[in-house]
């Protein structure tokens, strides 16, 4: 009895393990607000965040001056090649390199419709909220 549960448990597995993947999937990626974010120390932040999965890279619009700026920016990804997601928020800057404020590595699983959500903390304390949908 136990050989025959083990191996209906052998044939199962794999479609489970394969059903929560974002491989190959379509991911939205809503980025939504920062919070207590700071820059090179002499003014307000111009933040903005990247967002890479596998080769794909995307950007959000810069919000100048502002250290809760609130984006509300969607991201699409037409086919996942990875179930790892880089989040990167920087600052802006015009006449210097801009300031790298943090990254973060969030492993993605689907879930049909629902929605994840993720904070990704930067360096200096802030963070930055985001939602993303694997279908």
């Amino acid at each position: 009895m136990k050989l025959a549960v083990f191996a209906c448990m052998l044939m199962v597995l794999p479609f489970l393990a394969e059903a929560g993947s974002c491989v190959g999937k379509r991911v939205d990626v809503w980025v939504i607000k920062g919070h207590d974010l700071t820059g090179d120390g002499l003014q307000s932040p111009d933040p903005y965040v990247i967002v890479r999965i596998g080769s794909d890279t995307k950007k959000t619009r810069i919000i100048s001056s502002d250290a809760y700026p609130v984006w509300y920016q969607k991201l699409h990804f037409q086919r996942a090649s990875t179930d790892l997601m880089k989040i990167e928020v920087w600052d802006a800057d015009t006449l210097t390199n801009d300031d790298h404020l943090g990254t973060c590595l969030e492993p993605m699983e689907s879930g049909g419709t629902q929605w994840h959500p993720i904070v990704c903390k930067t360096d200096d304390g802030g963070d930055v909220k985001l939602f993303y949908k694997c279908f």
